[in-house]
């Protein structure tokens, strides 16, 4: 990976070093401004002082990407993005802004955008490393471009539809001539399947869950940045790619973990989080998908999706059965006068559980229905 690979390597030292920085009281009265918005040391201290979720901080998040990705005004976009991360700094962040920014035509900015979402380690890297190469190429510095290229498609970037129509590659194209090709393919060392290959990216940044796994309220917890699912990856997650914006601002995803797998499918779950539509508790997913990333079969084992709805706890074992236990939540105030905000639940009221099972082929089967078909 080349003259990258000293610039991740001491990008993550930096990482490392920087809550040493903080601890010595330098970062609390630091704030970022249009100014230092761009300095890598400005942005850990402040970062390592205020880690944790912030909620005003993703609320602003979202209303950037609902500009940006449903209502397309990149510029608007970026001037909340920025309200959003002087509120916090996280890499997500970063990233889009760094895309929005690229869609107004300014590259040097959107590379620092980049930068600084490298060193607070945004996921998946080797996006990241293409669209600097895209940008690279935009600028006319194809040897920079040809470096991030190379090095994207090495973390695992496989989608040959871009590599080969995408626009913003056109001068790394035109200087390259007949040699693109060949760089491409030398690059994927032998990688004959790019959608297999981007799969696999994706589906193994889910880490094997521990069992018994417990999807319960106080589970919500678990969901921190360093598990957020990229916009990128829409293809894998119907709710993202299907998400119908009715309101102002969408949701954020979050890995769970891998739960089971086998030579032909792989059974992860992710959760989702829409705090704008009045749920701060995540809604939880179990799904199976091929091994080119095709979905199988989903369900959905935890959380509401609407905050009438009975609230679902599930619990997988190791055998891989799937237990959804379903409650009646009752508030201490009427939620349809006061809202569901700072109310407290008085009551969960058992309704039942079913309990599902995961056959070879990766579909979900309640287990009473597969004990009758014995």
């Amino acid at each position: 990976m080349r003259q990258l690979l000293l610039f991740v390597t001491t990008a993550t030292l930096f990482a490392c070093n920087g809550p040493s920085e903080s601890k010595k009281g330098l970062s609390s009265d630091v704030t970022l401004t249009d100014r230092n918005l761009y300095s890598a040391d400005t942005v850990l201290m402040v970062a390592n002082a205020n880690s944790g979720k912030n909620k005003e901080a993703d609320k602003l998040f979202l209303q950037a990407i609902d500009v940006y990705r449903n209502k397309k005004k990149p510029a608007q976009a970026v001037a909340i993005f920025k309200k959003s991360i002087q509120t916090q700094p996280q890499a997500k962040a970063y990233y889009e802004m760094g895309n929005a920014l690229g869609d107004i035509g300014k590259l040097e900015e959107g590379l620092q955008s980049y930068d600084i979402a490298d060193i607070l380690d945004y996921k998946p890297l080797n996006k990241l490393l293409y669209n600097k190469a895209c940008y690279y190429s935009r600028l006319g510095d194809q040897e920079k471009a040809k470096t991030y290229l190379i090095s994207a498609i090495e973390f695992g970037y496989g989608n040959i539809k871009n590599l080969q129509k995408d626009t913003d590659l056109n001068n790394l194209r035109k200087e390259n001539g007949y040699a693109f090709n060949d760089m491409i393919l030398t690059a994927m060392s032998g990688a004959t399947d790019p959608d297999k290959l981007q799969w696999a990216v994706f589906s193994h940044e889910f880490t094997q869950v521990k069992f018994p796994l417990l999807l319960d309220m106080k589970y919500a917890s678990n969901m921190t940045e360093d598990r957020i699912i990229s916009y990128d990856n829409e293809r894998y997650v119907p709710e993202m790619r299907d998400y119908a914006f009715s309101r102002e601002v969408g949701a954020e995803y979050y890995r769970v973990g891998l739960v089971k797998a086998n030579d032909s499918n792989r059974t992860l779950i992710y959760g989702v989080v829409d705090e704008m539509g009045g749920n701060t508790l995540p809604v939880y997913y179990i799904a199976s998908f091929n091994n080119k990333g095709v979905l199988i079969d989903k369900l959905q084992i935890g959380g509401q999706k609407i905050l009438k709805d009975p609230f679902k706890v599930a619990t997988i074992n190791a055998n891989y059965d799937i237990e959804v236990a379903s409650f009646q939540l009752t508030y201490e105030k009427d939620p349809d006068k006061e809202g569901y905000d700072d109310n407290k639940i008085k009551e969960q009221k058992p309704l039942g559980k079913d309990t599902y099972a995961i056959k070879e082929d990766g579909h979900f089967v309640r287990k009473d229905m597969v004990l009758g078909m014995r």
